[in-house]
Protein backbone atom coordinates (compact mmCIF):
# COMPACT_ATOMS: atom_id res chain seq x y z
CA UNK A 1 0.00 0.00 0.00
CA UNK A 2 1.11 3.91 -0.59
CA UNK A 3 -0.05 7.13 0.75
CA UNK A 4 -0.86 9.95 -1.45
CA UNK A 5 -0.56 13.98 0.02
CA UNK A 6 -2.08 16.23 -2.00
CA UNK A 7 -2.28 20.40 -1.15
CA UNK A 8 -4.14 22.53 -2.86
CA UNK A 9 -3.00 26.17 -3.39
CA UNK A 10 -5.78 28.94 -4.29
CA UNK A 11 -4.14 31.94 -6.17
CA UNK A 12 -6.89 34.90 -6.92
CA UNK A 13 -6.50 36.10 -10.76
CA UNK A 14 -4.30 39.11 -9.94
CA UNK A 15 -1.51 36.70 -8.70
CA UNK A 16 -1.68 34.53 -11.69
CA UNK A 17 1.40 36.40 -12.60
CA UNK A 18 3.44 34.94 -10.09
CA UNK A 19 2.91 30.95 -11.72
CA UNK A 20 5.07 31.93 -14.96
CA UNK A 21 8.11 29.72 -15.33
CA UNK A 22 10.86 31.05 -13.89
CA UNK A 23 9.22 33.00 -11.17
CA UNK A 24 10.25 32.33 -7.33
CA UNK A 25 6.43 30.85 -6.63
CA UNK A 26 7.17 28.44 -9.39
CA UNK A 27 10.52 27.31 -8.80
CA UNK A 28 8.70 26.64 -4.90
CA UNK A 29 5.96 24.79 -6.17
CA UNK A 30 7.73 22.42 -9.15
CA UNK A 31 11.46 22.36 -8.57
CA UNK A 32 12.06 22.87 -4.93
CA UNK A 33 8.99 20.64 -4.55
CA UNK A 34 10.44 17.84 -6.49
CA UNK A 35 13.57 18.46 -4.84
CA UNK A 36 12.77 18.15 -1.26
CA UNK A 37 10.30 14.96 -2.09
CA UNK A 38 13.01 12.87 -3.86
CA UNK A 39 15.38 13.51 -1.24
CA UNK A 40 12.83 12.32 1.47
CA UNK A 41 12.85 8.44 2.08
CA UNK A 42 9.84 6.50 0.99
CA UNK A 43 8.94 8.99 -2.27
CA UNK A 44 7.09 6.90 -4.75
CA UNK A 45 6.00 9.34 -7.26
CA UNK A 46 5.90 13.78 -6.86
CA UNK A 47 3.61 16.00 -9.57
CA UNK A 48 2.22 19.40 -10.19
CA UNK A 49 -1.06 20.28 -11.76
CA UNK A 50 -2.43 23.76 -12.51
CA UNK A 51 -6.18 24.03 -12.95
CA UNK A 52 -8.03 27.34 -13.62
CA UNK A 53 -11.53 28.31 -12.68
CA UNK A 54 -13.83 30.16 -15.01
CA UNK A 55 -13.42 32.86 -12.14
CA UNK A 56 -10.01 33.12 -12.98
CA UNK A 57 -8.72 31.97 -10.18
CA UNK A 58 -5.72 28.95 -10.66
CA UNK A 59 -5.35 26.13 -8.23
CA UNK A 60 -2.17 24.16 -7.81
CA UNK A 61 -2.25 20.65 -6.62
CA UNK A 62 0.77 19.28 -5.84
CA UNK A 63 0.79 16.06 -5.22
CA UNK A 64 3.83 13.34 -3.13
CA UNK A 65 3.05 9.65 -2.89
CA UNK A 66 4.96 7.48 0.09
CA UNK A 67 5.09 4.17 0.86
CA UNK A 68 4.55 5.20 4.77
CA UNK A 69 2.74 6.70 6.98
CA UNK A 70 5.73 7.58 8.54
CA UNK A 71 7.43 8.50 5.32
CA UNK A 72 4.46 11.19 4.43
CA UNK A 73 4.61 12.32 7.54
CA UNK A 74 8.39 13.13 7.79
CA UNK A 75 8.47 14.71 4.55
CA UNK A 76 4.92 17.10 5.55
CA UNK A 77 6.29 17.94 8.92
CA UNK A 78 10.24 18.42 7.56
CA UNK A 79 11.25 22.58 8.16
CA UNK A 80 11.78 22.73 4.21
CA UNK A 81 8.83 21.91 3.07
CA UNK A 82 7.32 24.03 5.98
CA UNK A 83 9.11 26.80 4.85
CA UNK A 84 8.53 26.15 1.53
CA UNK A 85 4.50 25.94 1.97
CA UNK A 86 4.69 28.92 3.85
CA UNK A 87 5.93 30.90 1.52
CA UNK A 88 3.40 30.21 -1.37
CA UNK A 89 0.71 30.84 1.29
CA UNK A 90 1.20 33.89 1.20
CA UNK A 91 0.30 34.75 -2.38
CA UNK A 92 -3.07 32.53 -2.15
CA UNK A 93 -6.53 33.37 -1.17
CA UNK A 94 -6.96 30.97 2.22
CA UNK A 95 -4.95 28.49 3.81
CA UNK A 96 -4.03 25.30 1.39
CA UNK A 97 -5.93 22.38 1.39
CA UNK A 98 -3.82 18.98 2.82
CA UNK A 99 -5.98 15.53 1.75
CA UNK A 100 -4.51 12.14 2.72
CA UNK A 101 -4.97 9.67 0.65
CA UNK A 102 -4.49 5.10 1.12
CA UNK A 103 -3.77 3.67 -2.45
CA UNK A 104 -5.44 0.50 -2.09
CA UNK A 105 -4.86 -2.67 -4.80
Amino acid sequence: MAFVRTITYTFPYDKIEELQTGTDTWLRLVSAHKLLAQESLGMLDTGVWLTQDPDGTVRVKSVTEWFSQEDLQAFATDPDVRLQEGEITKLTTGAPAVEIFEVIG
